[in-house]
């Protein structure tokens, strides 16, 4: 097939090739984003393509999750709990999967848990929670719930005791996002495709990278990640403590600007990556065993400097075409068709 098909935008069964486009190249970026993450201290190359790269990806990929979350609700208020059910498969058997790797192959050392996830794994916890709160989010108006959640967000910085445990802080930080997707109409989409728009997507992004380029200072990874509380964030000892808020607004403002800017410029048609797009699943959780291994035995030193970074990225791309086709997807297909039917209810 040719490269990219901007005439078909949807298979036989109505899949919009546009939602595959996003999520290839989304799971690409947080790959990519693991690979340059060790390298920042070398170059500022790397340290604003880390910012820039972090400051949008999980919010954009959490916006489409919430997107497609409109299905887990029927139009008679049913909820399809084998959605919940088969994220809480998945994310006991990756954590369990990787504890493993790390404890035998590693050999690391740390208290054995199911409900601190061992690093990205925090994303199949948030998704089990959204989808469990949804319900009961969904009784309300939007034009309360957005607002709520935003606000929720700055607030639970506040909050020690909302870090890893259960994901919690990322929780309620990425939740706005998670709901700003679910209450997003498929129409919305059509007007992203304007010309204006991608216009101003582009300037956006280059304004953005250039800011994260020249004033490094104003991409606080702790506040990127969303994971620390404000007061064991080195970065805003200083500021006061009833202004702190202030700089997960910056991050909600940014990783909005770009995930809208990201959203203009996607291809809407056929490509050749699109068909990987559903499989990212896989690519998610299989590139962390590499990573850590990358980490652990300082496989990223032969690649500081220019042409290696060139290579890094070159290889994260290779890793995530590979972690997307065949045998790598099959477990994965397998956890998420596991029906354990004996635990639900008779509908009688």
């Amino acid at each position: 097939m040719a490269f990219y098909n901007k005439n078909e935008i949807s298979d036989d069964k109505g899949r919009l090739y546009y939602f595959d486009n996003a999520k290839f190249i989304l799971i690409f970026l947080v790959v990519l984003a693991h690979a340059l993450s060790p390298l920042q201290s070398g170059s500022r190359f790397c340290e604003a393509a880390w910012s820039v790269i972090n400051y949008f990806h999980m919010p954009t990929f959490i916006f489409i999750s919430g997107f497609f979350a409109k299905r887990y609700i029927s139009k008679s208020r049913e909820i399809k709990v084998q959605r919940v059910v088969t994220y809480i498969i998945l994310y006991v058997a990756a954590q369990v999967f990787v504890s493993l790797f790390e404890f035998l192959v590693l050999g690391k050392i740390f208290p054995p848990s199911l409900l601190n996830a061992r690093s990205s794994l925090w994303f199949l916890q948030c998704l089990i929670a959204w989808h469990i709160l949804l319900p009961v989010l969904d009784r309300f108006k939007p034009s309360f719930i957005l607002p709520f959640t935003f606000v929720f967000g700055l607030l639970v910085g506040y909050e020690s005791g909302a870090a890893n445990f259960l994901a919690l802080s990322r929780t309620f930080v990425h939740l706005p996002f998670f709901m700003a997707g679910y209450y997003f109409k498929q129409e919305y989409f059509e007007k992203l495709f304007r010309v204006k728009y991608k216009i101003a997507g582009l300037a956006v992004i280059g304004i953005i990278i250039a800011i994260c380029a020249l004033f490094p200072d104003t991409s606080i990874s702790s506040i990127i990640t969303c994971n620390t509380p404000y007061d064991k964030i080195a970065a805003l000892r200083d500021m006061p403590v009833w202004l702190m808020w202030t700089s997960r607004l910056f991050f909600y403002v940014i990783a909005a600007l770009l995930g809208f800017s990201f959203l203009t410029l996607l291809p809407r048609g056929k490509t050749v990556f699109t068909s990987l797009g559903s499989k990212s699943l896989s690519v998610y959780i299989l590139h962390r065993f590499l990573y850590l291994a990358y980490l652990d035995y300082k496989w990223y030193l032969p690649f500081e400097g220019g042409w290696g970074i060139v290579l890094i990225s070159l290889i994260a791309l290779v890793i995530t075409l590979l972690f997307s086709v065949k045998p790598f997807t099959i477990p994965f297909d397998l956890l998420q068709k596991a029906n354990p039917k004996f635990i639900y209810k008779s509908k009688s």
